[in-house]
């Protein structure tokens, strides 16, 4: 099958790569903010939209993002308050039963070649800037209702236009799954790492050249596969020069609380282990400030439990400084035991609430 000329690509390819969907964790919130994806997750509708023609065109109903080329699909719950003027019983069903990675929204589309291929196209937040590198990845996960095929040319492609795409279009992915996507279960995570030429201000996501690679689940050549898409992220980074292939995109962005032994205030192994996808990241990406809040529990006086959620958190500072993070960046509060996370009563844990977090922004 034809492989896109490497000579058409715009944007340095650092790397990409696909892997499993870890556990779910609290969101980081510095992600959320300097995400330059708009309506990322599909959560945002058209609730105003009360009525459409035909049930199988139903994306007018997603806000911030069009159609790339033909007729991408919206899963969605809130369809329910539309009036299709044509309905297709089952229509949506037909793809398969997937939940979303997160939310109640999700796109889903065909990628194949020529005449069937479809995809989305946002406008982003902001342009990109020239020379400055950018992190990118989106969640799929092959509809097992209607797909018999799964395939590695899925991916992103970024414009400074809005992009007329065809079905003799043959525009080169930017970002592209190095892995064959095949998984109808879980979602899986296509990502990449890519330098800006400095006048993109759009994304599509979907496959917008001819012959996409990839095999039949039956065996035989590739036909067509249905992928649903959530969760989609772009942001600045760091020059990542001094990156290996792989590291970014297999590092966590999820994050829980670094929790200490009853009356342990020391950085031992352990939390220095948890400490340091805290310290990828804010190496790899720029950041605003890292505020390090120290907590106890309610065994001692009031007093004594303040200094040691304030032992707590200048621990975990030093550690980070001394791994090269700016200490003008950070911020410490002692909390004491005054927001405890595990109550009388709770199932949790109560050495939960030794703990020490971390919020960057």
């Amino acid at each position: 099958m034809r492989v896109p000329n490497s000579k058409f690509c715009l944007l340095l390819i650092l790397f990409t790569v696909v892997c499993a969907l870890p556990g779910i964790s609290q969101e980081f919130e510095h992600s959320k903010k300097q995400n330059l994806i708009p309506n990322p997750s599909f959560e945002d509708v058209n609730t105003s939209l009360k009525r459409l023609d035909m049930e199988m065109q139903n994306f007018a109903f997603m806000k911030e993002w069009n159609p790339s080329i033909n007729t991408p699909d919206v899963h969605h719950p809130d369809l329910e308050l539309i009036r299709f003027i044509h309905k297709s019983p089952n229509f949506l069903k037909q793809f398969g039963p997937q939940e979303p990675r997160t939310g109640k929204g999700k796109v889903g589309m065909y990628i194949a070649g020529g005449a069937y291929k479809e995809g989305v196209t946002a406008k982003l937040k902001k342009p990109l800037g020239a020379g400055k590198y950018y992190y990118f990845h989106m969640y799929v996960s092959l509809g097992e209702g209607i797909s018999n095929s799964c395939t590695s040319s899925i991916g992103s492609y970024f414009s400074a236009r809005n992009p007329k795409i065809t079905m003799t279009s043959k525009l080169p992915l930017h970002v592209e799954s190095s892995k064959m996507v095949c998984d109808t279960k879980g979602w899986a995570k296509v990502c990449g790492v890519y330098r800006a030429k400095g006048t993109e201000k759009y994304i599509s996501l979907g496959f917008f050249s001819d012959s996409p690679r990839g095999k039949s689940v039956k065996g035989g050549k590739y036909d067509t596969g249905y992928y649903y898409v959530d969760d989609v992220l772009l942001m600045e980074m760091r020059d990542p020069k001094n990156l290996v292939s792989g590291q970014v995109c297999d590092m966590a962005l999820d994050f829980s609380p670094i929790e200490f032994l009853i009356g342990e205030s020391e950085a031992y192994t352990e939390i220095k282990k948890a400490l340091d996808s805290y310290i990828q990241y804010v190496t790899i990406f720029k950041v605003n400030t890292i505020k390090i809040t120290g907590h106890a529990d309610d065994a001692g006086s009031t007093f004594e439990n303040e200094i040691m959620s304030a032992m707590r958190a200048s621990n975990v500072k030093a550690y980070m400084i001394e791994k090269g993070v700016d200490e003008s960046l950070i911020e410490i509060i002692a909390a004491g035991n005054t927001e405890p996370i595990v109550t009388e009563g709770s199932d949790l844990d109560p050495e939960s609430n030794n703990r020490v977090e971390i919020k960057i922004e």
